[in-house]
């Protein structure tokens, strides 16, 4: 039990630590107030169910563990370990005000149950931190960098635990404790200073390691508000402020019409749990390690990204307290001249490079959202600076003119079908079921076979559609990726409105970029309808009989996720069951598929983009596919589709391997 004069210095070792804490603390804070308003109050048992379930289940980690990177185990091992010692802290100054608070409170087998554990999570630890060691500077992963403070922090924490054990051995030689064979590296230890002639001096040595191990800990919580690992304080109100709204959305621009500025160009016109992104950020970089840009040799690396704007705004937020602007308003107008946010801190390169596949958001374990940032820039770029790549100039003079990329007339969009007796709204809206053909696969002509296709099981299967023919526009989805907001408002609202005069229920459609925007988006601007991706439909077709397929089709087959299809809505079944359903020969699954899977390059308006830097991603993700020695790339979406027989071409693959579209398998082993 601490002396008087002890316990006077030990309250004020904690009311100093206390407030060197909140003031960075409440610096920090000051710093999330600069930023826009975010309302992230909704749900709160969602949120409340989201983060003990990403933080006490450790899912956070350990969704990203596969055969080749354990490092998720590892950290979750750390995790509890570690958590394990900050409880006992608290346990230990509660105990040196009153000695002897265990036994009193719990009874002697909490005490030995507690301090046994105690030893096993400090071998935990330390295990955790020499493999976490090994990996980041003998190993050497390319998405961890040998930093000299992340070496620090393996150093403190690893002191931590062996003063922990330099504790509990010279307290067993110089009391009589009921946990004594408890605690068996403690005694280990114990018996270790015994036999190098300690055991006179434990009486003085286990008070100075006490406070010695205790002023460590205090300071190594106040040194986490000043270095990387700021991440373990932040990251978990970042997971309970995760975004709730549809996955795969945007946030829209309120009052378009009224609203002075557009994107982001400064930090403070970032919201504010964009800031707070920053802060939770644990430069694990996974996000790059898994970012197709990052991976085929381009600029875009969202780890840099994400670390570069929190530098930025820690440089930032003390230029605007020195000026007196910490209230979050006019902060642009009271800042000297300093680096640009767009072209210095984040480069044009790295905004344009982004192909919103989300393959960063999906394994980002502290729920940062890097494609919302990249596209908020998009935004400003576009919409205020009209600063876009040349080509993006040509798109969108054929989506203002002729409601699609392409360009060709609005008057020929039901030309594909004119053969196959298909209804036009128009004619007859007394139906079950629109068929919402879209851009590719009413004007590229490789894709209007899969239009045809879809046309030719949704008549076998007796379904009673129709479509738009010429009053269908484009979705709307490329001009907002690419970050022309108001060009998609007028996209949406108009195919809002005509969906609406027909009163459209239920929507079908074959591309997963109009379908996520169809679903997603354009509820919030009164779009509410039932869309249904064709993979889903077909497959409910076949479960309900009212397909019969044949089998035989036996090609070899790889299938590829499309991003939009699966990371954005969850898709991975339905595209698999139905090739299974036509052969007997099983699926050359390609190594990264399913939420890991790699994209094909074309999301993110990059459909409509030269690839000028780096290796090509389509070429990358074609190499992987061919990898499996497949006849056939299945696919579920017309650009995916695109950019593999691109990709076959530059490999000289184009006359061995096909690519196509689950509706085509469907409607070619339709029985007779």
């Amino acid at each position: 039990m601490l002396s008087v004069p002890e316990k006077i210095l030990l309250l004020v070792l904690i009311a100093a630590t206390a407030y060197f804490f909140m003031v960075r603390a409440k610096y920090l804070i000051s710093l999330l107030k600069l930023g826009q308003p975010d309302n992230r109050s909704d749900n709160p048992n969602e949120r409340l169910s989201f983060v003990l379930g990403k933080v006490l289940k450790q899912r956070c980690v350990l969704d990203n563990v596969t055969s080749k990177d354990y490092a998720g185990i590892g950290h979750m091992l750390l995790f509890y370990g570690f958590s394990f010692f900050v409880i006992s802290y608290g346990f230990h100054i509660a105990e040196g005000m009153y000695e002897k608070l265990s036994p009193a409170l719990f009874g002697t087998v909490f005490n030995n149950v507690f301090f046994f554990l105690l030893d096993v999570a400090g071998l935990v630890v330390i295990a955790s931190l020499i493999w976490a060691a090994i990996r980041r500077y003998i190993i050497r992963p390319e998405r961890l960098e040998p930093t000299m403070e992340a070496g620090i922090i393996i150093i403190v924490v690893f002191s931590l635990m062996i003063l922990n054990y330099c504790v509990e051995g010279f307290r067993l030689l110089a009391e009589e404790e009921p946990f004594a064979n408890s605690v068996f590296v403690g005694k280990a230890f114990a018996q270790l200073f015994a036999g190098m002639g300690l055991q006179t001096s434990a009486p003085v040595l286990f008070p100075l390691f006490w406070w010695l191990h205790l002023l460590v800990v205090f300071g190594f919580g106040v040194y986490i508000l000043y270095s990387k690992h700021l991440h373990v304080l932040a990251s978990h109100p970042n997971l309970y402020f995760h975004s709730t709204r549809p996955k795969g959305t945007l946030v829209p621009i309120e009052n378009m019409e009224e609203a002075e500025r557009f994107g982001v160009s400064h930090v403070t016109h970032f919201t504010w749990k964009h800031l707070l992104d920053l802060y939770a950020c644990t430069e694990c970089g996974w996000c790059t390690a898994n970012c197709p840009a990052a991976t085929s040799g381009k600029p875009l690396r969202p780890k840099d990204v994400i670390h570069n704007l929190k530098v930025h705004l820690l440089d930032t937020g003390k230029k605007m307290v020195a000026h007196g602007n910490g209230d979050g308003q006019g902060q642009e107008e009271a800042l000297p001249q300093g680096p640009s946010l767009i072209g210095d801190v984040v480069t044009q390169d790295q905004i344009w490079d982004c192909t919103n596949c989300m393959a960063c958001m999906e394994v980002c374990p502290v729920a940062i959202e890097h494609v919302d940032k990249l596209d908020d820039m998009r935004r400003h770029l576009v919409l205020m600076e009209s600063d876009f790549p040349a080509e993006v100039q040509v798109v969108f003079r054929n989506m203002e003119n002729n409601s699609n990329p392409w360009g060709m007339g609005m008057a020929t969009r039901g030309d594909w079908a004119e053969d196959l007796g298909v209804k036009l709204m128009a004619e007859d809206s007394e139906v079950d079921l629109l068929y919402y053909v879209g851009c590719a696969g009413s004007f590229d002509d490789r894709y209007k076979k899969v239009s045809r296709a879809m046309v030719k099981i949704l008549q076998t299967a007796g379904v009673n559609f129709a479509i738009l023919g010429a009053e269908e526009g484009c979705c709307g989805d490329s001009a907002r990726r690419i970050g022309n907001e108001y060009l998609f408002y007028t996209m949406a609202a108009q195919n809002i409105e005509t969906f609406k005069a027909y009163n459209v229920k239920k929507i079908l459609v074959t591309c997963p970029h109009g379908y996520n925007t169809l679903k997603k988006e354009y509820p919030h601007y009164g779009g509410d309808f039932e869309v249904i991706h064709h993979s889903d439909f077909i497959m409910n077709l076949i479960r309900q009989g009212r397909l019969k397929l044949k089998d035989g089709f036996d090609l070899r087959t790889t299938f590829h996720d499309s991003c939009f299809l699966g990371r954005y809505n969850g898709i991975y079944d339905a595209p698999r069951q139905i090739l299974a359903s036509v052969s007997k020969t099983p699926l050359l699954e390609m190594d990264r598929r399913g939420r890991t899977s790699f994209c094909c390059g074309a999301g993110g308006g990059r459909m409509w983009m030269e690839e000028l830097r780096g290796e090509k991603i389509n070429e990358v993700r074609t190499a992987e596919a061919l990898s499996k020695n497949p006849e056939c790339i299945a696919t579920a979406c017309p650009f995916c589709m695109t950019m593999f027989e691109d990709g076959l071409k530059a490999k000289d693959a184009a006359e061995r391997v096909k690519v196509i579209d689950i509706a085509e398998v469907v409607a070619s082993r339709l029985a007779d």
